[in-house]
């Protein structure tokens, strides 16, 4: 009698811990994540952030189509201003957005990158200006000979590629290399990668990022 009271109790008692865990839904390009600013990686990981938009002011401009963002000020309503270093992220209308780096300073806009692939291997990618000091050369027209030579600074605007790993927070450059040490667990994956000519993994590296998280897939918590 006793021990079927002790099993009925612990049935019970699980029930009710099952009951008051979020539940896990498939983390893909359908999920939204829950709005709000995410101070940590492990917030973010665990849909879970820290603040909700109701509770902060902010000026934040926003371009969807470009996953793209900028955030002039977050602060605590009616409070001090969080720290620029302080933010990991946020989401606005279910979409996550990632702070990048070196750019939460006092005197310019934090800049945000949108995730435009979310599952075990998380993909975005973001603009920079980078210059470079380039040769000029004026040549004579008679002869087509440079008479004088000289350098002068160019600006570029590059594409970054960066890959996020939703299991450890680690960010990487997007690359053949870097996605093989992401992909070891797949090993049908990682050889048809190590195969591929330069050519082809140009064209196909990213279609086997797509590949790898629809075989791999990860779960996470779906808030009320």
């Amino acid at each position: 009698m006793n021990l079927q009271i002790n099993i009925g109790g612990f049935l019970l008692f699980l029930a009710t811990a099952l009951a008051a865990q979020p539940d896990s839904v498939l983390l893909d390009k359908n999920f939204q994540f829950e709005d709000g600013i995410y101070l940590s990686f492990e917030e973010f990981r665990g849909n879970a952030p820290a603040l909700g938009w109701d509770e902060v002011d902010a000026q934040v401009v926003s371009n969807m189509q470009s996953f793209s963002a900028q955030a002039a000020y977050i602060r605590h309503k009616g409070g001090s201003a969080l720290p620029l270093d302080s933010i990991w992220g946020f989401s606005l209308n279910g979409l996550p957005f990632v702070r990048l780096p070196d750019t939460a300073t006092a005197s310019s806009a934090m800049v945000f990158a949108g995730l435009r692939v979310r599952g075990r291997i998380c993909y975005y990618t973001y603009e920079t200006q980078e210059t470079q000091m380039v040769e000029i050369a004026a040549y004579n027209p008679l002869t087509g000979r440079p008479f004088r030579r000289g350098w002068v600074p160019r600006t570029q605007t590059l594409v970054r590629e960066r890959m996020l790993h939703f299991e450890t927070g680690k960010i990487q450059p997007f690359g053949r290399a870097t996605l093989q040490a992401w992909i070891e667990d797949d090993a049908q994956l990682w050889r048809t990668v190590s195969e591929l000519t330069e050519a082809e993994a140009a064209e196909k590296l990213f279609k086997c990022l797509l590949i790898y998280d629809d075989r791999n897939q990860v779960l996470v918590p779906q808030r009320d």
